[in-house]
C-alpha cells in the first residue's frame, strides 16, 4: 500500500469511528446536548489542555536538563507545542508525535538528537508511571458495588506493589539489555513485512545494536535523573500535573452536559484510555473516544447516549487548543512536519 493510501485509510478509518459514535447515540441528542451545555463550565476544557501542554513542554525541559530561559528552552517548548499538531493532522496521529520533538529539538546547535532522545523516553517513562499510580488511586476512590470500600492501608500497599513491579522491570530489562535487544531485534525483523504497512515512516527492519544503543540511552538519561533528586521530583510534579489536567478537562465535558460522575471513574478512564493512543490515527480520533466510551459506561451508571456529547465536547475543546497553539509554534519554529526525514 502507498504511503498516500495509508494516509486516505487511516483518515477514512478516524471518520467511520467518529461517525459510528455519534450516529450510535442519536446526531439529533449529540447536538442538542453540545447546544445547551454550559459555557462556563465548558471554559474549563481549554484552560485545563493548554495548562496540560504548558506542563508537559516544561516536563520535557526538565528532563534535558536545560534552564527555563534561553534559548534552548525556547525551542524545547515550542517543539512539544508544535508536536500537537503533528498529532492531530498528521496519519501518524500521537506515534509520530514523539519523534517530532525529538527532531524539531535536535536541530539547535546545542542539543544533540540523543540528548532529545534520551529526554523524550525519560519524561514519557516518567508520565507512564505517575499515570500508573493515578490509575491505582482512581479505582481505590471508585464507588464499591457489593463491598466494603478500600481502606487506606490497601491503597498504600496497592501503590507499593505498582512501584515496585515498575522499578524490577526496569532493573531486570537493564541488566539484560543485550538479550532484550536480540529479541525485540529479531521480533522487529520477522514483523517487518506488516510494519511497514502500518507504522508511519517505517522503511526498513531495526536490528538489535540500534535496539541496544537506545536502551543504553533510556538508561543513561535515567541515571542522570536519579542522581538530581530535585530535578527528578520537579518532573514527578510536572507529570502529575498533566494528568490531572487531562481529567480535569474530560470532567469539565461531562459536567457541561449534565453528566456527573465520580472523579475516580474519570482518573481511570483517561488513564486506561491512553493505551489507544497508540493507534495510528489522526489526533487517535476514533480509538481513544471509543475507549473513553466504553471505560464510563463500565465504571459509572451512564449510557453511552448520555456520554457522547460530553466526549464531542472534550474532542472540540482538545483540538481547538492543540490547532492554536500548535499552529502558533511551528510557525515561529521554523519547522514544518513535511521536514522530518523520511527513513526510519
Amino acid at each position: 500500500m502507498s504511503a498516500r493510501r495509508r494516509i486516505v485509510v487511516r483518515f477514512a478509518v478516524a471518520a467511520v469511528v467518529v461517525a459510528a459514535l455519534v450516529f450510535g447515540v442519536g446526531w439529533e441528542r449529540v447536538l442538542r446536548d453540545v447546544r445547551t451545555a454550559d459555557p462556563v463550565v465548558f471554559a474549563f476544557v481549554p484552560v485545563s489542555v493548554f495548562a496540560a501542554l504548558l506542563a508537559g513542554a516544561e516536563g520535557v525541559r526538565l528532563a534535558l536538563g536545560v534552564p527555563a530561559r534561553g534559548g534552548r528552552a525556547r525551542v524545547v517548548r515550542r517543539a512539544f507545542f508544535g508536536a500537537a499538531v503533528v498529532r492531530t493532522f498528521l496519519p501518524a496521529g500521537n506515534v509520530g508525535g514523539s519523534g517530532f520533538v525529538v527532531y524539531a529539538v535536535s536541530r539547535h546547535e546545542e542539543i544533540t538528537a540523543s540528548e532529545a532522545f534520551a529526554a523524550v523516553t525519560s519524561w514519557e517513562f516518567v508520565v507512564m508511571l505517575v499515570a500508573a499510580v493515578v490509575c491505582v488511586l482512581g479505582l481505590a476512590g471508585l464507588p464499591a458495588t457489593g463491598r466494603r470500600p478500600f481502606t487506606a492501608l490497601e491503597v498504600v500497599a496497592a501503590l507499593v506493589v505498582v512501584l515496585a513491579v515498575a522499578a524490577a522491570a526496569v532493573a531486570v530489562l537493564g541488566r539484560s539489555r543485550d538479550r532484550v535487544a536480540r529479541g525485540v531485534g529479531g521480533l522487529l525483523a520477522y514483523t517487518h513485512p506488516i510494519l511497514v504497512r502500518v507504522v508511519p515512516r517505517y522503511s526498513r527492519p531495526v536490528d538489535a545494536d540500534a535496539v541496544r544503543r537506545a536502551l543504553d540511552t533510556f538508561y543513561a538519561s535515567v541515571r542522570d535523573l536519579a542522581s538530581d533528586r530535585h530535578r527528578f521530583a520537579l518532573l514527578v510534579c510536572t507529570a502529575l500535573t498533566v494528568r490531572l489536567c487531562w481529567i480535569l478537562a474530560l470532567y469539565a465535558s461531562l459536567l457541561a452536559v449534565g453528566v456527573v460522575v465520580s472523579p475516580a471513574a474519570v482518573a481511570v478512564a483517561v488513564v486506561v484510555s491512553g493505551f489507544a493512543r497508540i493507534v495510528p490515527l489522526p489526533a487517535s480520533v476514533g480509538p481513544v473516544d471509543a475507549a473513553l466510551g466504553a471505560l464510563l459506561v463500565a465504571l459509572t451508571p451512564h449510557l453511552v447516549g448520555e456520554l457522547a456529547s460530553a466526549l464531542v465536547l472534550n474532542r472540540a475543546g482538545t483540538l481547538l487548543v492543540q490547532v492554536l497553539v500548535g499552529g502558533s509554534a511551528l510557525w515561529t519554529l521554523d519547522v514544518t512536519p513535511g521536514d522530518i526525514p523520511t527513513e526510519a
